[in-house]
């Protein structure tokens, strides 16, 4: 089954769009409870089932390998490529957790992609038409070092966050 969401439009297709998309699929799984998750029918009466709520995890990952691959091949992207690794693993630990027990596991998930892919957004519109960012002026580069270094500080919380859901 080839169900892979990915924003690639000559690299960047509607980043926007993409992001609701796949926050819509982590919402949706809030709707797994305990006694839906154990479930291995599709239909419960109330909740998402183990076998659905696997579908839209195996469509969000899928996709974040997709999206990986995208990342890893674009020279404008180089700095950022390591975040999206570690939030990328981050995120497949919380859906691999017991989520289903926890909003918390949802929403950090939900902030850590939500965060980076706004970081995306803010680069590539401060070096709109930029190959690679030694091309961009001087101005646009410390302006997004300024984005760059408050998107640091965020992580670290989010990393201290993770941690703490896990101990």
């Amino acid at each position: 089954m080839d169900k892979i969401l990915d924003f690639n439009n000559l690299f960047f297709g509607d980043i926007t769009e993409y992001k609701k998309l796949i926050i819509s699929l982590f919402d949706s799984l809030k709707n797994v409870t305990s006694a839906t998750y154990w479930s291995m029918d599709t239909d419960t009466p109330k909740g998402l089932s183990t076998v659905v709520a696997m579908e839209i995890i195996n469509l969000i990952l899928d996709s974040f390998d997709k999206i990986s691959d995208n990342l890893y091949s674009n020279d404008l992207i180089t700095h950022e490529y390591p975040f999206f690794v570690e939030i990328k693993e981050m995120i497949e630990c919380l859906l691999l957790d017991p989520f289903y027990e926890s909003d918390e596991y949802i929403n950090l998930a939900i902030t850590l992609f939500s965060d980076y892919f706004t970081l995306l957004e803010v680069k590539l519109l401060l070096f709109d038409g930029c190959s690679i960012e030694l091309e961009a002026e001087e101005k646009v580069l410390r302006e997004y070092d300024l984005e760059l270094d408050k998107y640091v500080l965020r992580l670290d919380h989010y990393r201290d966050e993770f941690i703490a859901l896990h101990n």
